[in-house]
């Protein structure tokens, strides 16, 4: 399917299901409304076909330009595979406005996207941490046409949304999931004008958001998808939602309408009986100069520990890292601390560039024995 015809009203106004998977999109057939399909796997599950109605899409589409300003005459800018939620998501806006959209012509590269985001005079765009990282690495700035960058796909850290924000890049962090057809909860425009904190974020109003007592983050709305469907030979199988509140994988706190997320519910792990947050260790390690995307703390059992820390990093070590990891041991706890250092030639990514963490753990088990 040529991406252009996804911002045409033949492809939203037709009784028509889509299935958007790696890189294709084909009918699909058994929903109960018109529908897309999106595969997903998160960074650590089994592969989950996603269905959420054309209706949903277009007001998850309407409420994200209604929150970051984007009227008729806003550009639209597409660098992110355009099968994935977040891609669709940036043609659906298009649509919904009726606005312009440009799609980066080639493979990601951070010096070739501005010049294109310069000549395309690209006024919005999504992007992943992933990337931001890239443009800031290079030390490029935004050229005068952006106004907004949504990041999702991944959490933007506080360290890498200043120094974006010192380069001119418009960036506002957000939570979403396929689930959701896009953002739950995205920074506003206002703080763009003060210092970049990364959290919390405020809720969208196309949704209700609470957490269990556990600190489960669930949420409920009209953009939720409505079922999931798997496949059974040559055939799918369409299985719908059970219940109206979709429990996420997501750890966190809710108040006064705004979100701030702690951890996945997975997460924690024990280590010489604490209970320990790699996630939280690994935001540690990135503060203290390891590059975003590049490292991962993972947790491998152990007969006498329960659990040791290991930190995978993509590349070759360095001095550098060795510094910085000795900076963390002065400071932490013991339990806290990293047993084993494992370089991995590349991290397994999925097409966003998220780290696949199952398949790294893995990787990491062999390497570690």
């Amino acid at each position: 399917m040529d991406p252009h015809s996804l911002v045409s009203a033949a492809f939203w106004q037709s009784d028509t299901s889509w299935l958007m998977e790696s890189g294709q999109a084909r009918e699909i057939s058994g929903m109960p409304c018109p529908s897309v399909v999106f595969s997903t796997s998160g960074s650590t599950g089994q592969p989950r076909f996603i269905a959420l109605s054309k209706e949903s899409l277009r007001l998850s589409a309407r409420t994200v330009n209604d929150h970051c300003h984007a009227d008729a005459a806003a550009v639209w800018g597409l660098c992110l595979p355009w099968w994935h939620v977040g891609g669709f998501g940036v043609l659906a806006r298009a649509y919904e406005r009726g606005a312009a959209f440009a799609m980066f012509p080639q493979r990601w590269n951070a010096v070739e996207a501005v010049t294109w985001l310069s000549d395309s005079q690209v006024t919005h765009l999504s992007l992943v941490p992933t990337q931001v990282h890239d443009l800031v690495a290079a030390g490029l700035t935004a050229p005068p046409s952006l106004r907004v960058i949504i990041v999702g796909g991944g959490r933007l850290e506080q360290a890498l949304g200043e120094r974006a924000r010192r380069l001119g890049w418009p960036v506002l962090a957000s939570y979403g999931m396929t689930e959701a057809g896009s953002q739950i909860a995205t920074q506003d425009l206002t703080s763009l004008t003060r210092p970049f904190e990364a959290q919390p974020l405020p809720i969208l109003p196309c949704w209700h958001v609470r957490t269990t007592e556990q600190g489960i983050i669930e949420i409920s709305g009209p953009v939720l998808f409505h079922g999931e469907c798997r496949r059974e030979g040559d055939s799918w199988m369409y299985q719908k939602r059970a219940g109206d509140w979709y429990q996420s994988q997501d750890c966190g706190e809710v108040s006064d309408g705004h979100l701030l997320i702690t951890h996945r519910a997975d997460s924690l792990v024990k280590v010489l009986g604490e209970l320990v947050n790699p996630a939280l260790i690994e935001a540690t390690l990135v503060s203290l100069g390891f590059q975003p995307g590049q490292v991962s703390v993972l947790a491998l059992p152990d007969a006498r520990q329960q659990h040791r820390l290991v930190l995978a990093h993509e590349g070759a070590p360095s001095a550098e890292m060795a510094a910085m990891l000795a900076s963390y041991h002065g400071a932490c706890a013991g339990y806290e601390r990293i047993s084993q250092v494992i370089a991995v030639p590349e991290f397994p990514r999925s097409d966003l560039g998220k780290i696949q963490r199952r398949a790294l753990l893995a990787m990491v088990r062999d390497l570690a024995r």
